[in-house]
């Protein structure tokens, strides 16, 4: 159980940080030479488009824009990513990390510093509508299939080139055709822009701990952060340090290929295997001494939890999973048994299976702490015993229901892992698919829908009976595919009788998609009854039951 430790008083600094204000163009030369850099504890890029068109609006008509905060401190040769620009820096004394502005300092780097090939997005100034816009490179003055108005013909300024006046009027004199009051408007915006004043803080510390108390302090005090975005932030280490952050225990665990894990859920396993709860701010319960060996032993134990997922309870990827709780509560469980007995590991499986075919398995705050008080320390047996109770004797009402499917909802992922347990084959070439290389394709619908239009009036043609795991083909072309198919066995990985390919063949959607839910409706029944294994025997394996005599 965690103790609780009396806080820790703020370290002060030992001088007062200086204020200062950079022009852009004074700003942007020192990112250019690798003096600006980013620290490894910095969130992932967050800004929409509309906020980096307002950011650059707020910058012309001189609203404030926040105020930078740099950690000056020396920085190793390295190779700087910021957004689209890229730049080998080399080793320096007097490199300004950044703190807080890393979307500010990135959206000015790619928009002024970065020109836009060809058919690239990049931010334009509208000098016809007076406003900043996103344009392609090669679409900037074209009307795009519409009629040419009198505004398509007036080119867009490229913020590339404001930076630099002289580039400015290169581009000026590139555009002859532009009157008076545009090229005024043109020299002003990019006046505007080079002369825009970023008010910063730089500070001078040794201590890394100043800084991300600040940091913690102004994040929490605006646009709330993600925790495991404040987590990376208070913990994560600037050091080449292995895990350094949930980001990097997120990639290794991604790297099994189980698929992508959140770092909420990460942070999730961290705070559960630490015994801390999950409900509470963490900021106070860990020491920064401990991280490091939390961060191992999270790691340590998703790695067991993936393998138990994929090889024990079936599940592919991470897709198919229908809640995250198990991933935490397994997290702890392998933290402390990382080597279980098999009988643990069969019954794991019936708890896991159960109760997600009984929707018990919410990650609501009081089901997770629910499951996780059940994980005791030195009891192995008993801790599966309890977890097993939480589990239910039945599957939901609606569970087998195959109307309505949806790919985010408990019931839909519970019904593609009865489709996968059929071995789906491709229909055009007969070979096993590569399901996990499926799920993770680019694109919203995992589970492509087969008929569409007129084809899909039935009322059926919304739920399971139209869907299908393969991968993606024009609708055309996937109904060629299994009205021409001449293996059953094909046919069969995907629920579809003979009797259904030859409705389709007749055009008769109808029939074929209530043959395919009929079949289908078999074919989840049996599968999430084999899964839970309800009338089987739950009893602890007998080791843990012989009791000594000593």
């Amino acid at each position: 159980m965690a103790t609780t430790r009396p806080a820790e008083p703020p370290p002060q600094l030992d001088r007062r940080p200086e204020a200062k204000a950079f022009q852009i163009d004074e700003l942007l030369p020192r990112v250019r030479e690798g003096k600006i850099r980013i620290p490894r504890f910095q969130r992932g890029l967050k800004w929409e488009d509309s906020d980096r068109l307002d950011f650059f609006d707020s910058i012309y008509r001189g609203y404030p824009v926040g105020t930078l905060l740099f950690w000056q401190r020396q920085a190793p040769a390295a190779r700087l990513s910021l957004g689209k620009l890229n730049l080998d820096a080399p080793a320096r004394s007097d490199a300004l990390w950044v703190v807080d502005g890393q979307q500010r300092i990135t959206t000015l780097a790619e928009a002024l510093l970065v020109p836009p090939a060809s058919g690239e997005r990049a931010i334009y100034f509208d000098l016809a509508g007076v406003k900043f816009v996103y344009a392609k490179a090669h679409e900037q003055s074209s009307a795009n299939g519409r009629e040419e108005t009198d505004a398509d013909r007036v080119p867009k300024l490229p913020l590339a080139v404001v930076l630099d006046s002289t580039q400015l009027l290169e581009w000026l004199f590139a555009h002859p055709k532009l009157d008076p009051a545009q090229r005024a408007l043109a020299l002003d915006v990019g006046k505007r822009i080079r002369e825009y004043q970023v008010p910063c803080y730089v500070v001078e510390t040794s201590d890394e701990q100043v800084l991300r108390t600040i940091f913690h302090r102004t994040n929490r005090s605006g646009r709330a952060l993600e925790d495991d975005e404040v987590f990376n932030a208070l913990f994560g280490s600037l050091r080449q340090d292995q895990p350094s952050d949930l980001r990097h225990v997120a990639q290794k665990a991604s790297e099994m290929g189980f698929g992508p894990l959140p770092e909420g859920d990460v942070l999730s396993a961290l705070l559960a295997v630490k015994g801390l709860p999950l409900d509470r701010d963490f900021a106070d319960a860990l020491r920064r001494d401990e991280v490091p060996a939390a961060l191992r032993a999270t790691e340590a134990a998703l790695r067991e939890t993936i393998v138990f997922l994929r090889r024990d309870a079936g599940f592919a990827r991470v897709e198919l999973l229908p809640y995250t709780l198990p991933i935490v509560v397994l997290s702890k469980f392998f933290h402390e048994f990382p080597a279980p007995r098999d009988r643990s590991r069969l019954l794991l499986r019936r708890w896991l299976w159960r109760g997600a075919l009984g929707a018990r398995l919410t990650g609501a705050t009081v089901g997770m702490r629910q499951h996780l008080a059940c994980i005791r320390k030195d009891d192995e047996e008993g801790s599966v015993q309890r977890l097993l109770s939480l589990a239910g004797t039945a599957p939901a009402e609606d569970i087998q229901q195959l109307h309505r499917f949806h790919f985010a909802t408990a019931r839909s992922k519970l019904q593609c892992c009865a489709l996968a347990s059929l071995g789906p084959r491709d229909l055009v070439t007969g070979e096993t698919l590569d399901l996990p290389a499926l799920l993770s394709a680019p694109g919203e619908e995992k589970v492509p829908t087969l008929l569409r239009g007129k084809l899909a009036e039935d009322e059926r043609a919304s739920g399971l009976a139209n869907r299908i795991l393969h991968r993606r083909l024009p609708m055309r072309d996937l109904i060629r595919a299994i009205t021409t198919a001449s293996d059953a066995r094909t046919l069969a990985s995907h629920a579809i009788s003979p009797e259904a390919q030859a409705a389709l063949r007749d055009g008769n959607a109808s029939r074929f998609l209530a043959l395919r839910e009929a079949s289908l409706q078999r074919t989840v029944e049996h599968y999430f009854q084999r899964q839970g294994e309800w009338s089987a025997d739950d009893s602890p394996s007998l080791a843990s039951m012989i009791v000594s005599e000593g």
